[in-house]
């Protein structure tokens, strides 16, 4: 189940410009915080020009847990993210926490939305007919949207659109403003 919640996330990430990065071949030995090169249950980072995104699974923890396991996964990405603003970019960051649908992590849920130091925290909730939430990923939100398979043709119905559209094509357009200029008395 937790693939199909990553292929959602991806579909969605590249629908947005972002990119699967392997994180791990970055973060290596050579960062003191993460020499294993990856955050405990990452399963995808994507990364764009202005933001990185981190999907963290800690369905498997209970509710004191989760909490323990959010702080590291913000550890681990504000480090990337830090990683990437030494080339002087300003880089967003979004962690997204799998959860268990357990009422008991309704308050961890609230407290890790509403907690945006270094970065925004998204939880998606593994329910009984698949995910939930994750249309509330902030730069994810938008659904794929539809292609049109041809330009909308411009009919203006106003003849002062015609006259004007006419002039265009006739003139430049500084010579249209110039002459349209004349037309109106700008000192009223």
């Amino acid at each position: 189940m937790l693939n199909e919640l990553i292929a959602i996330i991806n579909e969605r990430a590249v629908d947005a410009s972002f990119s699967l990065v392997a994180v791990e071949t970055m973060m290596t030995a050579k960062d003191n915080l993460w020499p294993n090169g990856k955050a405990p249950g990452q399963q995808g980072c994507w990364e764009s020009g202005f933001a990185s995104l981190l999907l963290v699974d800690i369905t498997d923890a209970d509710a004191s847990e989760a909490s323990r396991l959010a702080k590291l996964a913000e550890s681990y990405l504000d480090a990337r993210i830090l990683q990437r603003e030494k080339t002087g970019a300003v880089i967003d960051g979004y962690l997204v926490l799998a959860v268990s649908s357990a009422p008991e992590f309704k308050p961890f849920i609230a407290e890790v939305e509403r907690n945006t130091l270094f970065m925004r925290k998204h939880a998606v909730i593994k329910g009984d007919e698949g995910w939930e939430r994750y249309e509330r990923i902030t730069p994810l939100g938008l659904g794929r949207s539809a292609i049109v398979s041809a330009a909308p043709v411009f009919a203006p119905d106003d003849m002062g659109a015609v006259d004007l559209l006419d002039a265009l094509a006739s003139m430049s357009s500084k010579e249209l403003a110039d002459l349209h200029g004349k037309e109106w008395n700008l000192n009223e």
